[in-house]
């Protein structure tokens, strides 16, 4: 059974990247699946300085439905790891990356989660765009926020724009980007609580 999703997988990988335009970057499959052929120990994942529109695989929602038993197994498994709501943690990848696994923003956050490459490497995250290894990341970065500020608010500003920055300005930042994001996030949190109940 596993060993039939690696290869649908794989499929739907080869399928995405042979779908993408020329320039897009260049991801490893086995960052993916966690089986990268390369000895080396060398990260392959594109670093960008955000002077350009990012270009990355995107998935079709059909190829994301077949994605999503082991997105919502990442999910909960860590939302019970970390004591963070699965729905809470639903809604951030949702306005992150719209479940794309390959997403890549322009100031290079990476993945399913957005995780910045300081942040990853922070979170002991090699494979960013592995779907596990970067919901255990992005979910265990929430955490530490939701544990620092006590308020869901203040923790989704600081997991946007730096816990420093929500310091700084005693409270969401006055940044346009932040405060729509954060609107954005909790939007999206009532939908599915509403979905849920």
């Amino acid at each position: 059974q596993s060993q039939n999703n690696t290869l649908s997988f794989k499929d739907t990988l080869n399928d995405a990247l042979s779908n993408s335009e020329p320039n897009a970057p260049v991801i490893d499959a086995g960052l993916l699946t966690g089986k990268s052929n390369s000895s080396s120990k060398k990260t392959k994942y594109p670093l960008v300085s955000g002077s350009y529109e990012s270009i990355y695989p995107r998935l079709s929602q059909t190829q994301i439905q077949e994605l999503m038993p082991r997105i919502d197994a990442a999910i909960e498994k860590f939302s019970e790891e970390y004591g963070v709501d699965p729905l809470l943690i639903r809604a951030v990848i949702k306005q992150e990356s719209d479940f794309q696994p390959f997403a890549l923003s322009t100031s290079g956050a990476m993945g399913l989660m957005q995780l910045m490459p300081k942040t990853a490497e922070g979170l002991g995250v090699s494979d960013p765009y592995n779907i596990e290894e970067n919901i255990r990341g992005g979910v265990r970065y929430l955490s530490y926020q939701l544990d620092t500020f006590n308020d869901l608010k203040l923790a989704l500003a600081a997991y946007n724009a730096g816990p420093n920055a929500v310091r700084k300005h005693g409270g969401i930042p006055p940044y346009e980007q932040t405060q729509n994001y954060v609107k954005k996030v909790t939007g999206y949190y009532e939908m599915y609580r509403t979905l849920e109940g």
